[in-house]
């Protein structure tokens, strides 16, 4: 309940001074981190109602004896593949981190007094002796909000990635049917009673990181928008830290788009692997009931899993393509509505 007088309250008092900023320039300053905080309690809100769908997911993978691993192989590929998303993990969650510190160190060599992270505050608040309590609520509500921001975001894509890697032992499994002296018809069945398993997950995983990722795609192209309009207002020379704090935020925001769209396309990529590895597999020397069992799999698997944002658009790496882009026209508008 931590998120209720930080998270949720910040969010609240950024969007006002958003609203009561008497021109583009002042809005600028804050509206970017107002939306970033917005798709953030999206992400908090599904994490509350999902709760329970979550554990089920992590107890199932955890006790369920069809998702471990049989033999060396299986392990090497599996620790080689959560090896990578750790280190994309720790990369993101410092360079996030990063952010909020440059940003407090920025405000120390100022002259005047300014928060951090603008919010809105009682006129005269800022210049008086409150100023540093705000700046206290300030580093303390940015350093959470910006732990959970990440944490949540590497959680969401850990579903997908688990279960991406799930798939990839499908298909190695497929691949060695019949080339062992075990039966290929109870192997066959118990990796067709796994795909259905990781169907099931798979529709778990969309309801619960659907709305989330749409509220950050959508979000994201006004983010990356405002950060651009804003790091033009700033110098380098002047205030270094501001400059570089913003320009770091904008790789970390690129970042944030292109995470879940990328584990989104691993798990389509996989499922899809599924309809080579079973042709692969030593169908030939099998008897014919189980070559039909195989046909009528091969058919089934035609259709990969694809995950979608609110139901409204498939969520894989040409959408972030497509939010960059977005991102950029909506920055040369904003140039031109600002020049004129």
């Amino acid at each position: 309940m931590v998120h209720v007088p930080l998270t949720f309250t910040i969010t609240t008092l950024m969007w006002i001074k958003v609203i009561v900023s008497p021109n583009l320039i002042e809005a600028a300053d804050v509206i970017y981190m107002a939306f970033t905080e917005t798709a953030l309690v999206v992400k908090i809100l599904s994490a509350w109602r999902f709760a329970r769908l979550l554990q089920f997911m992590f107890l199932e993978w955890q006790t369920n004896e069809l998702f471990s691993l049989k033999n060396t192989s299986e392990e090497l590929i599996w620790n080689r593949q959560f090896k990578i998303f750790k280190i994309f993990a720790f990369v993101y969650i410092i360079s996030s981190l990063s952010i909020v510190i440059l940003s407090f160190i920025s405000v120390l060599y100022m002259g005047v007094h300014r928060l951090p992270f603008t919010y809105w505050t009682p006129p005269g608040w800022e210049q008086s002796s409150y100023f540093w309590y705000l700046c206290l609520y300030d580093v303390i509500s940015m350093t959470i909000t910006c732990t959970s921001n990440c944490t949540l975001d590497m959680y969401f894509c850990y579903l997908l990635k688990h279960n991406a890697a799930c798939f990839r032992m499908v298909s190695l499994r497929l691949e060695k049917l019949g080339y062992s002296s075990e039966d290929a018809t109870t192997n066959l069945k118990e990796i067709i009673i796994i795909h259905n398993k990781l169907q099931s997950m798979s529709s778990h995983c969309e309801r619960i990181v659907s709305y989330p990722i749409l509220s950050q795609i959508l979000f994201s192209s006004l983010v990356l928008c405002f950060s651009i309009y804003r790091l033009q207002t700033i110098s380098f020379v002047e205030t270094p830290f501001d400059f570089l704090s913003v320009f770091q935020y904008m790789w970390v925001m690129a970042a944030q788009i292109y995470l879940p769209c990328h584990y989104c396309n691993e798990l389509t990529v996989e499922s899809t692997a599924l309809n080579t590895a079973i042709y692969d597999c030593n169908w030939i020397n099998m008897t014919a009931a189980e070559r039909k069992t195989i046909l009528l799999f091969m058919i089934y698997l035609r259709r990969p899993v694809v995950l979608r944002a609110g139901h409204f658009f498939e969520i894989g790496l040409p959408i972030f393509t497509k939010t960059m882009n977005n991102a950029y026209s909506l920055f040369a508008l904003l140039l031109n509505m600002s020049d004129s």
